[in-house]
């Protein structure tokens, strides 16, 4: 292996530990009660030392995110491109959506629960890079959805409102699941599932 490699490939397994240690930290204290002391003595790195990695916590939470989001995009793309109508591109993500948080719970916690504390605190630069980040996924569901609006399958109401509608009533019923899981007769699958066929019945009724 090159010198040049070589090096690349160590600072990039020295980024791993630093934002494993603070994907772990994020979840188990909060972003916002999470320093970067913590975050070096977790990763056994000095505190300047993470500087020379990134810029600031900031970046640090955005980079653990986005290791998330660019697999869950790459899923749902693999789903929509293998369904041929809104329905099953629909069921679909909702699937795919489903498994990744079974699969990586600490995505929703740091994505569906923590961001909203951490974007005020995100400057400019990064607040863009996040807010791209989350227009990746809905443009796979909008851009479907559109051709769904042209082939006559689902009611014109706009591509963007369909997202938006669609994201609003699946995160809405996972974070009452979150916060009163208790208060529930139905299990958080039970209340999805009724979601998509409510959601459905909604699209499907063309005017």
């Amino acid at each position: 292996m090159a010198k040049r490699q070589r090096i690349t490939l160590e600072r990039e397994t020295r980024r791993g530990f630093i934002l494993d240690a603070a994907e772990k930290l994020f979840v188990e204290k909060g972003y916002v009660d999470t320093s970067i002391n913590d975050i070096a003595q977790y990763a056994d790195f000095g505190r300047t030392s993470i500087y020379q990695y990134f810029s600031g916590k900031e970046e640090i939470y955005l980079r653990v995110l986005e290791r998330y989001t660019d697999q869950l995009t790459h899923r749902v793309r693999m789903a929509a491109a293998t369904s041929e109508s809104v329905r099953d591109m629909v069921t679909s993500f909702l699937e795919v959506l489903r498994q990744f948080i079974k699969e990586k719970p600490a995505f929703f916690a740091l994505y569906f629960i923590q961001r909203h504390q951490v974007e005020p605190r995100l400057p400019a630069e990064l607040k863009t890079e996040l807010n791209s980040r989350r227009r990746m996924l809905e443009d796979v569901f909008r851009g479907f959805y559109q051709k769904g609006i042209e082939k006559g399958e689902v009611r014109n109401i706009g591509a963007k409102d369909a997202s938006n509608l669609f994201f609003a009533q699946i995160m809405g019923m996972m974070l009452l699941h979150e916060y009163y899981e208790d208060e529930f007769e139905s299990t958080l699958d039970e209340h999805l599932d009724l979601s998509l066929k409510l959601y459905l019945e909604f699209i499907e009724k063309i005017d």
